[in-house]
């Protein structure tokens, strides 16, 4: 009997062990999916406005704007400073530009956007080897709320052009976004976001489709990190006039979890503008809706 009295707590205890196992292993591998939607905040902004910086910069006049010109359109960048004519190095032209949603945005997808972009140019842009940096002052995006502005910050973001295919339209260019951040409205939290990247934008017959390939990584709102890999294979895909990313597929990784397979296809065709996507895990696919 007495043998008998302390083998049920013995065998309890070890119970309560492997079902504590048990739990934190389900949690781990199906329940982290904060990781995939802060990724998914930084991808679609960064995404569509770089393109649109490009774009407006090589419409600009010659490579300086008229500094008198109102920028109700969009269309052009502002004069501020340095050598337009590209021969002194040291003092390269620098333009600005103000965003007042919905008066003035080079993006067309009717989201809500306010602040200053300020743009240096090292080279004429549409020259392959020219490099543009963009700084983003006090910029924030949101998709129709006003009060849930994201604000996106980051040291600098710098294009280098690949290709610039004057005949069938395309574009295509390395960007790399040195310490992004991603801040939610009234500082309810904040990730993390860097990317060495190719954005190929394609505006042939008007089609203004943009696609991304290469690495990331970054920080998500609860402080894990993960890393973002796109095949070149299964590029991301946004059109010019949808806030959503539409298509592709990338491997994220957060750390100490399994990599998860994103996939921005909806069910109602790839063409779709919608805000559905699916990550799978460990062979389970769960459905995710884009901020």
């Amino acid at each position: 009997m007495r043998t008998f009295k302390y083998f049920i707590p013995a065998v309890a205890s070890v119970m309560l062990v492997f079902t504590a196992c048990h739990k934190k292993e389900t949690v781990e591998v199906d329940n982290e999916t904060q990781s995939v939607v802060d990724n998914a905040v930084a991808e679609q902004e960064f995404m569509g406005l770089v393109p649109a910086v490009n774009n407006v910069a090589i419409k600009t006049k010659g490579t300086a704007a008229d500094g008198n010109r109102a920028m109700a359109t969009c269309d052009t960048l502002t004069y501020v400073s340095g050598d337009t004519t590209f021969t002194n190095l040291s003092s390269p032209p620098i333009f600005t530009m103000t965003l007042n949603n919905p008066t003035c945005s080079p993006i067309p997808d009717a989201k809500l956007r306010e602040g200053n972009i300020k743009v240096t140019l090292f080279g004429k842009p549409k020259v392959p080897g020219s490099r543009m940096r963009i700084e983003l002052i006090n910029f924030k995006a949101a998709n129709t709320d006003p009060n849930k502005k994201i604000a996106y910050i980051c040291d600098s973001i710098v294009l280098k052009t690949l290709v610039n295919d004057a005949v069938n339209d395309i574009r295509e260019f390395n960007v790399r976004i040195y310490n992004g951040k991603c801040i939610g409205a009234n500082n309810s939290w904040t990730t993390l976001y860097s990317t060495n990247r190719t954005i190929r934008h394609d505006y042939k017959n008007g089609n203004d489709v943009i696609r991304i390939w290469g690495t990331s990584n970054g920080t998500n709102r609860q402080g894990r990190k993960f890393e973002v890999d796109v095949p070149a294979s299964t590029p991301l895909t946004k059109r010019g006039s949808c806030q959503f990313i539409s298509f592709g597929i990338l491997n994220l990784t957060p750390e100490g979890f399994k990599t998860r397979t994103v996939d921005y296809t909806s069910g109602t065709g790839t063409d779709a503008c919608d805000d559905d996507a699916t990550f799978t895990v460990n062979g389970n696919t769960v459905a995710f809706k884009l901020k």
